[in-house]
């Protein structure tokens, strides 16, 4: 297994796990949104760390964009105290990201 599969497991499951809190806790339907969007992109971004073995640039724009929405859904809430609660998934997500486009791509010459 890559460090990328086990970082962009834990930053998802984080962000599920993170969703389902606010959504259980919500005072508001606007939070409740904010929440369920949030655990589906964080869903997106679990997809990013199931092909990160084989896939790894596809992998990489998956988790930064997993990363970019969650942070992204936060306002629909009208607070920013949210903010707060996804960071270290929002974190752990980019980090993954940045490190499957730093994987080297492997050449898949034909053979002559």
């Amino acid at each position: 297994m890559k460090k990328q599969f086990i970082l962009g497991l834990v930053g998802s499951t984080l962000g599920i796990l993170t969703a389902i809190f606010v959504i259980l806790s919500a005072t508001g339907s606007d939070q409740t949104l904010s929440g369920v969007q949030a655990a589906l992109f964080s869903s997106l971004g679990l997809m990013g760390a199931a092909i990160a073995n084989k896939e790894t640039r596809f992998a990489g724009w998956m988790l930064l964009l997993s990363a970019v929405f969650i942070t992204l859904s936060v306002p629909v809430a009208g607070t920013l105290n949210l903010l707060f609660l996804y960071m270290p998934a929002v974190v752990i997500l980019g980090i993954t990201a940045i490190l499957c486009f730093m994987e080297p791509e492997e050449d898949k010459a034909a053979p002559d």
